[in-house]
């Protein structure tokens, strides 16, 4: 039986099967669980999401823009009819207009040659993004161990400033409309010790609760409230705690949420979005206060689900073992399942979702334009329409997209 922390590192290094996804997004997925999950995790690389892919190396070899001949390659026992068919992806709707989305590269600072993105604020103001470099460690089953350097860049109307570093790295993860970021730091060649927020682009160390921490995907809201996933040294990297720094205040309060609960996102008001997943291996996502009360935020029958952002009312995530990508009204707890197969990336609070290429809307058809011919994928999106993503040639680099139209 697949038991819960095998669920666990399959889901985090991958959200949804790997055998539904077109090569581009299963690379630049990955690439992205890397900056966010590599810099603060001793356990770190390519996993699979259900034991579906057995042939990744090979896979990702292929050119970014040739998916593999899924149409002559077995169905797998078992598999649904609708996953024997391949992955599938974002489709033109005939009735809606096409929104075109002209692409920017962000200025990199000198020096910096592994620059990737990490998040947007609502505003559309402030970006912010790593130069990462690995770790030269390694752990007995070959995974990246630990980090090897990290320098933090935000972005300010396009131009960049380099954060300065407590400690040997720093990856920043978060930002707000106020420019206020939340980020981890470490030691090099380790995992996260220390949760940063810098406000004015000066970092303060925030303190957590007595004893030795380790910490994954610090975030933050409008409040500047910075929210973070905490484990205990030796706890197979399962999330002991959830801790919450309120703004202006360098004490965490660990919050009342259920063993093993993990965050993904704290809303304006203080909502966290995350998921739970339980000793059997199912995975159930919801929205909690801050005193602990839960929403359940449902899938479809035989589906499990696993939120990765949310933005004011709603919440995106992927659908297991189906792969689809849903969006989530948190009000009312209930998901729309999008035809889409791939990663869900982030969303705004229109509830627009990065994924596959492309902004996935309601109201529009979205084409991202390349940026100096090279091809995109969407990260993050703001409030405004203004889209972040990373190359998909692997090159260094941020690429901005406007589809405020």
């Amino acid at each position: 039986m697949i038991g819960e922390q095998d669920v666990r590192e399959r889901l985090q290094a991958i959200e949804v099967p790997a055998a539904r996804l077109r090569v581009e997004t299963l690379v630049a997925g990955g690439r992205k669980r890397v900056l966010r999950r590599r810099a603060v995790r001793a356990s770190c690389g390519v996993a699979l999401a259900t034991g579906l892919l057995v042939g990744v190396p090979s896979l990702l070899l292929r050119p970014a823009d040739q998916p593999p001949d899924q149409a002559a390659a077995a169905p797998t026992a078992g598999a649904s009819p609708s996953m024997s068919a391949g992955p599938r992806e974002p489709m033109a709707d005939p009735g809606l207009p096409t929104v075109r989305c002209g692409a920017t590269s962000l200025p990199v600072p000198a020096g910096m040659t592994a620059v990737q993105p990490a998040g947007v604020d609502p505003s559309g103001r402030y970006v912010i993004g790593n130069d990462l470099r690995a770790s030269d460690r390694s752990t007995p089953e070959g995974k990246v161990a630990g980090v090897g350097d990290s320098r933090p860049i935000l972005w300010t109307d396009g131009q960049p400033q380099v954060l300065p570093k407590l400690g040997d790295w720093v990856s920043v993860s978060a930002v707000n409309a106020g420019g206020v970021v939340a980020a981890l730091a470490g030691t090099k060649d380790n995992g996260s010790d220390s949760v940063l927020r810098y406000t004015g682009g000066v970092p303060e160390k925030l303190n957590p609760p007595p004893g030795k921490w380790t910490f994954s995907q610090a975030m933050i809201n409008a409040k500047g409230d910075v929210l973070a996933n905490a484990g205990r040294p030796g706890s197979d990297d399962r999330t002991d705690a959830v801790l919450l720094w309120k703004a202006g205040s360098r004490t965490a309060t660990k919050l009342p949420l259920p063993a093993y609960a993990e965050a993904r996102s704290i809303t304006g008001d203080g909502t966290i979005v995350g998921f739970v997943i339980s000793a059997t291996g199912h995975a159930t996502s919801y929205a909690w206060d801050q005193q602990g009360k839960a929403r359940e935020l449902t899938t479809p029958a035989g589906q499990q689900g696993t939120v990765t952002a949310a933005r004011g009312d709603w919440a995106t995530g992927n659908l297991w073992p189906s792969g689809a990508v849903a969006r989530w009204n948190l009000r009312t707890g209930k998901a729309t399942e999008l035809p889409v197969d791939a990663p869900a990336n982030g969303i705004n609070n229109a509830g627009w979702i990065t994924s596959s290429g492309t902004v996935l809307r309601t109201d529009a058809n979205v084409e991202l334009a390349p940026a100096n011919a090279v091809k995109g994928e969407p990260m993050a999106i703001s409030d405004t329409g203004l889209v972040v993503g990373l190359p998909f040639d692997g090159s260094s680099g941020v690429i901005t997209w406007r589809c405020d139209r």
